[in-house]
């Protein structure tokens, strides 16, 4: 395929970016990753970051999202995986989709890219101009490059909340990314500013020696990993019957129902969590050990900071605490861009201001030849869904795939803001927020790989079945279209034995031989509540739905 392309970033989203290029037909690649490694964020390390926007998970996160939803959609996670991952073990496993793919020989280590600009000849070719710093040979090369894809992530740039008085604090402050993990900090006076995963998970930390304050501006929805009979939340949070089931009943009747499944983990009024907004206008934050802490003492839910003084935080509320030692701010982050011009995409202020079709174009570039990955905010896994987004970008810059005018990408954009305005709450990455099975969905439909589950549902019942009520995988992006998989089928069949083979080593012999069959998951059963559903909801509905 004739065209240079650019990558920035070798993360999570840059590698899944060259591995669908090549499989689009593209040969001339170019990866840029300014680390002597791969796996961007997932990849832990000791070391002080070397530039202010370079961050890593800490030393003990563990992913939110179960293996089977993260997973890149031709390349499942390792049977012996648990089903919620180390960030070691998610690292090994970018490594290995890299290896496995031949990602490796398009990626330049240790090359910091440092300015994107537009070609001369822009305005006829579309062409960018990409200049990059090379650290082992200390040299700068200009080159140009036919696209451009920015997979630099989201969650590099810290947001650095200023209060008054935080400049004469004494005590340590920095930022989520800069916390390792709590060595150090055993028995000290600490504060965590912020409810989000990252905050919750810190304080948790924190508060294996002594008690840490959490200062929040509201509540949120909180949601343990493990569901009914320990299964990952996500396996029925992402599925079709639930989008379906959901969008048919009123909003209210929807919003009951999930603060019940809310309040089986904790009781949301009586811990000061309850936030002002209803389940389904926020984002819900997962996490297994909070309210443990929160009743055992050992979290403490503090108001908004008002300020600081030279030995602690005097709250909103005008509730003091001295003596504190550490201050944590899990305040998130903002997109960051500084080898770009941000004029070059039509914005005059802020990146936060872009109005983004699909989350990935400028509408009013003459030429759709740059791409930004990871704009949107993902109500649930990341990798399916840049992976899914670099489908779409290579379609698009083939030609296979045609973008529609500047003016229906606005009014869509519009659209979809007013939407969410609507239902979410007033926050700046709100308008960027996705589900992720409906955004998959919507982007799989413009590739041309989405399943037709009416189809299914005449040709292989037991697929259509476990695509309808199973976990949305990513794998069933793989079934039709461009590029398929011949293992999708049967790794959406044999998800559940994936998720048991962890624990088999736990079981004694005479359990192993009581599991049932992972073919008895979706049974007899399944087809009376589906016949149930369709004379409930009406054939109409969920045909609708199936087509669209």
């Amino acid at each position: 395929m004739a065209g240079r392309v650019a990558v920035i970033g070798a993360g999570s989203s840059g590698i899944a970016a060259v591995k669908v290029l090549e499989e689009a037909g593209f040969s001339h690649i170019v990866c840029f990753e300014r680390r002597d490694v791969i796996g961007g964020l997932w990849h832990y390390h000791d070391e002080t970051a070397r530039w202010v926007d370079e961050g890593c998970v800490n030393r003990g996160t563990v992913a939110n999202t179960s293996k089977e939803i993260l997973a890149f959609s031709d390349y499942p996670m390792p049977d012996d995986y648990p089903n919620f991952c180390h960030n070691s073990m998610i690292d090994k496993y970018l490594n290995s989709y890299a290896t496995h793919f031949g990602v490796h020989r398009f990626i330049r280590l240790n090359t910091e890219v440092t300015q994107v600009k537009k070609h001369s000849t822009f305005e006829s070719t579309g062409r960018w101009e990409v200049t990059s710093r090379d650290f082992i040979h200390d040299k700068s090369i200009t080159e140009v490059f036919d696209y451009i894809i920015i997979a630099n992530g989201n969650t590099a740039h810290p947001k650095r909340p200023s209060f008054p008085g935080q400049d004469k604090f004494r005590g340590k402050a920095m930022h989520s990314m800069d916390f390792k993990d709590s060595s150090g900090w055993e028995g000290k006076k600490c504060c965590v500013v912020g409810i989000g995963n990252s905050g919750t998970d810190i304080a948790c930390e924190l508060s294996d020696y002594s008690p840490v304050l959490l200062s929040v501006r509201s509540g949120a929805w909180f949601l343990n990993r493990l569901t009914y009979r320990g299964l990952p939340w996500d396996f029925s949070y992402h599925s079709r019957f639930q989008w379906i089931f959901y969008s048919w009943m009123p909003r209210m009747v929807h919003n009951t129902m999930k603060r019940r499944l809310y309040s089986q983990a904790v009781d949301h009024q009586l811990y000061g969590l309850n936030p002002p907004e209803a389940p389904d206008a926020s984002v819900q934050k997962i996490t297994d050990e909070f309210p443990n802490k929160i009743a055992c003492g050992l979290v403490k839910i503090k108001p908004n900071i008002r300020e600081f003084t030279e030995t602690g935080i005097i709250f909103e509320d005008g509730s003091r605490e001295d003596d504190v030692d550490l201050v944590v701010f899990a305040t998130g982050y903002s997109f960051y861009f500084p080898f770009l011009d941000l004029k070059d995409l039509g914005v005059t202020k802020e990146v936060t201001d872009m109005k983004l079709y699909k989350h990935m174009w400028v509408p009013d570039m003459p030429h759709h030849t740059l791409v930004l990955l990871n704009a949107a905010q993902y109500a649930g896994a990341g990798f399916p869904n840049t992976e899914l987004q670099s489908r779409l970008a290579a379609g698009v810059f083939k030609g296979d795939i045609r973008l529609p005018s500047s003016e229906k990408m606005k009014a869509e954009i519009a659209r979809y803001e007013a939407n969410l305005k609507a239902r979410y709450v007033s926050q700046v990455r709100n308008p960027r927020r996705v589900e992720y099975l409906l955004y998959m969905d919507e982007l799989a439909s413009l590739v041309g790989c989405k399943p037709n589950l009416a189809w299914y549902l005449i040709t292989d019942p037991i697929l259509f079945l476990h695509l309808l009520f199973g976990p949305g995988v990513p794998y069933q992006y793989r079934l039709q279209g461009p590029n398929i998989w011949p293992e999708a089928r049967r790794a959406i069949l044999t998800v559940m034995d994936r998720v048991r083979k962890p624990f088999e080593n736990f079981q004694p012999p005479e359990a192993k031989r009581r599991t049932t069959s992972s073919h008895g998951i979706l049974g007899t059963s399944k087809y009376l509540f589906a016949g149930f559903i369709f004379c409930a909801m009406g054939y109409g509905a969920v045909a609708n739905f199936m087509k669209h």
